[in-house]
C-alpha cells in the first residue's frame, strides 16, 4: 500500500509540474468549456500555477519519502542492541547449583 501511494503521488506530482501546465491547463479548460470552472481557471491562472507548484513539490517529496525510506517495522528489525550483536543473552541463566535454596538440609551441604 505504501508503494502504491508513493508511485501515485510521484506520477501525479510530475503531471502537476508547472512546466507541464502550458499543456495541461488549456486541455483542462477545453474539457470544461461552458462551465463556471473553466472561466475560473482562465481568470485565476496565477492562483492555479501557485497551487500546482505547491502540489508538485509536496507530492514529489512525500512520494520520495514513501518509496525510499524504510518502514517503521524494517527500521526496528534492523536495529540491533549491543548485547544481541555480540551474541550474548540479555539475561543470564543461573546454574542448577545456584538455584538450590539455602534453607533446611540443603543449607548444610553448602
Amino acid at each position: 500500500m505504501r508503494r502504491i501511494g508513493g508511485v501515485l503521488l510521484t506520477v501525479t506530482g510530475f503531471l502537476a509540474c508547472p512546466y507541464h501546465l502550458m499543456i495541461t491547463l488549456p486541455l483542462l479548460v477545453s474539457l470544461l468549456a461552458g462551465m463556471r470552472l473553466s472561466g475560473f481557471l482562465i481568470r485565476n491562472t496565477g492562483l492555479i500555477v501557485t497551487i500546482e507548484s505547491l502540489y508538485f513539490l509536496g507530492a514529489l517529496a512525500l512520494g520520495y519519502w514513501l518509496l525510499f525510506t524504510p518502514t517503521r517495522r524494517e527500521s526496528r528489525r534492523n536495529a540491533v542492541c549491543s548485547t544481541c550483536e555480540r551474541g550474548e543473552l540479555s539475561h543470564k541463566r543461573f546454574s542448577t547449583e545456584n538455584e538450590v535454596s539455602t534453607t533446611g538440609k540443603e543449607a548444610s551441604h553448602l
